[in-house]
């Protein structure tokens, strides 16, 4: 048997002699050690010899193109050759530049206004290398003209939208992170890449992108750059953005959120919840701005990624969404109650037939919630979960309703009755409820997704994101294992990684795994009407109780319902999926603000 690569770049694999610890991978119809296919890419992406130019020669470079983009509201003011100028009414181009502020900041004034020093360096370093005016928040934001700024903050997305291009400062990249990922980019696109990608080895795809957890990926993602709420935003609102280090290197986001969707389905899939330094849940946010680059983002998937992120200021949790969701009409309040805030912003949201956000809901606790807020989500409720579910909720289409139900104060919600509570179950721990489940003849997938498809996805998205198929019971029956404690949480058939070889649909460990910490502790009652069955955590619900299909649903189908007891009608108990009965119908939309 040849022996793997013994390159000090190329032993990533941990070969041995001539023992493969790498694993087979199919290629071309046959198969072959990953390690022989990742040297033969390296190779070929080696004598490619490429290398990124800097900022400012890819925009000296595309000069005679640029125009000013006259389709977005433009900034009050920029900064050019140290002094401010009047943006608002030119059409002069400039340039954006994301950046997180410094923990303490020192302020002096400037020109009239008080400005950070932190801002002036940048405008100082910036402008040695380019002509263009510069919009930097914490010059061109009369900081302390409160009208002023909340005009000019409901303009953010529109002034990194309509900016020549996006620098996005991260003083942790040098070039060695640079030659990392653009090898890393190259990889990618090359046939060893996309025969593991086909085969959905999630570990092989995870070592050729991110050759062996560089540590050069590790430093990038460690910055604070990634973790603040407005840079999401900043960063994906532009087609030309780069990622730029202390010394203008330079590196095209698109080229990072390549790499990211490598690393954040191995982060899914691995029951150690750390990789390259950072958990699953980070790579959930830093993953999904490669796709809020091509459309809009329903609030519901900005809210898994933003909130998991971090703000000076609460009320930020919710403005730095307005951009990507395209709800700039609300107007930024820093006076206003930060309840108001969050209500206001799922309010709009629905106005528009997003109610993506309500796979949010079920995590409140309504016993404690103010009033009206029983079913609105923030940002201390999702980071608190440990990962976003794998599953895409996407909202249905409803009719427009001008009589709406209920109180002076909530969210208005439209809904579909699919009759009264004609049974319950005792309150049961989470091994009695899949115990009764499989009593009352449900089918391994169901049974998975009543309990597990909001916190984990559904039975389906998981065969898909491994590669399986009819991995329903075999889920259930690690995640019962490991809750009964008759299955030991280690990682010795963790994707089968090292010498076996990879084997198709052995990635769903890790969401056994995870399934298996969400009711911890938790009592869990089944609720079945004509329509359908659900399951939800004990609630103080009492009396009559009917269950409420939601305009929210998955791409097969699988939709969310609500719980409203008789004696509380404006104020749900609880939020969970449904699994509807065959020919089961159900009653007219109704629109209902919910306390």
């Amino acid at each position: 048997m040849p022996t793997c690569p013994r390159i000090s770049q190329m032993n990533i694999w941990k070969c041995e002699n001539e023992r493969h610890r790498c694993g087979k991978m199919i290629e071309h119809n046959a198969a072959i050690p990953r390690c022989r296919a990742y040297l033969r890419d390296h190779k070929n992406v080696t004598e490619q010899k490429t290398t990124y130019l800097t900022w400012h020669r890819i925009i000296k470079n595309a000069e005679s193109t640029v125009k000013a983009a006259t389709t977005y509201a433009r900034p009050r003011n920029c900064i050019r050759d140290g002094k401010l100028v009047d943006s608002a009414s030119s059409a002069e181009p400039y340039i954006a530049i994301s950046y997180v502020w410094d923990t303490r900041p020192s302020f002096k004034e400037w020109e009239g206004r008080r400005v950070t020093e932190q801002a002036l360096h940048i405008a100082d370093r910036l402008s040695k290398h380019t002509s263009y005016a510069l919009w930097i928040d914490a010059i061109c934001i009369d900081q302390d003209n409160e009208p002023v700024k909340m005009v000019e903050l409901a303009k953010m997305a529109d002034i990194y939208r309509g900016a020549t291009a996006v620098l996005c400062l991260v003083p942790e990249i040098d070039q060695t992170t640079s030659r990392v990922v653009e090898h890393g980019t190259g990889m990618i696109d090359l046939d060893g890449f996309r025969a593991l990608e086909h085969a959905g080895d999630t570990h092989g795809m995870y070592m050729f992108a991110s050759q062996g957890s560089n540590k050069a990926l590790h430093k990038l993602f460690s910055s604070r750059w990634w973790t603040r709420a407005w840079t999401f935003q900043e960063a994906v609102l532009n087609c030309v953005t780069f990622l730029v280090g202390e010394k203008e290197e330079t590196i095209p986001i698109s080229d990072v959120l390549k790499i990211s969707h490598p690393i954040s389905r191995r982060a899914a899939t691995q029951k150690k919840d750390n990789l390259l330094g950072q958990l699953s849940s980070f790579w959930d946010s830093v993953h999904s701005m490669s796709d809020t680059m091509k459309v809009y983002m329903p609030l519901g998937t900005a809210i898994s990624s933003v909130w998991r992120r971090q703000s000076t200021v609460t009320h930020d949790m919710a403005y730095s969404l307005l951009g990507v969701c395209r709800l700039e009409t609300v107007t930024p309040d820093y006076r206003l109650p930060v309840e108001k805030v969050f209500a206001d912003l799922v309010d709009k949201a629905s106005s528009k037939g997003d109610f993506s956000w309500l796979r949010w809901s079920h995590l409140i606790d309504r016993d404690t919630a103010c009033e009206g807020m029983s079913m609105v989500p923030v940002p201390a409720t999702v980071l608190a979960t440990p990962a976003s579910a794998i599953t895409e909720w996407r909202s249905v289409e409803v009719p427009q309703m001008s009589v709406v139900r209920g109180g002076t104060v909530g969210v208005c919600i439209p809904h579909r009755s699919t009759g009264v509570i004609r049974w319950q179950s005792q309150l049961e721990d989470i091994k009695g409820i899949i115990d009764m489940l499989q009593k009352l003849s449900y089918s391994p997938e169901d049974i998975w997704n009543l309990l597990f498809g909001l916190h984990v996805g559904l039975a389906c998205d998981v065969d898909r994101a491994v590669g399986g198929s009819g991995l329903a019971q075999a889920l259930l029956n690690l995640a019962t294992g490991y809750i009964d404690g008759t299955l030991k949480l280690d990682d010795s058939v963790d994707d089968l990684v090292g010498e076996k070889p990879y084997t198709r649909g052995y990635g769903f460990t890790a969401y056994a795994s995870m399934a298996a910490k969400v009711w911890r502790n938790a009592q869990l009652v089944v609720m079945r009407s004509q329509g359908g069955t659900t399951v939800v955590p004990a609630h103080s619900g009492t009396g009559q109780a009917r269950l409420h299909k939601l305009p929210v649903e998955s791409h097969r189908g699988t939709c969310l319902c609500l719980v409203v007891h008789d004696s509380t009608k404006f104020r749900a108990s609880a939020i969970g999926v449904m699994v509807e009965n065959d020919h089961a119908g159900s009653g007219s939309w109704q629109f209902t603000r919910f306390s």
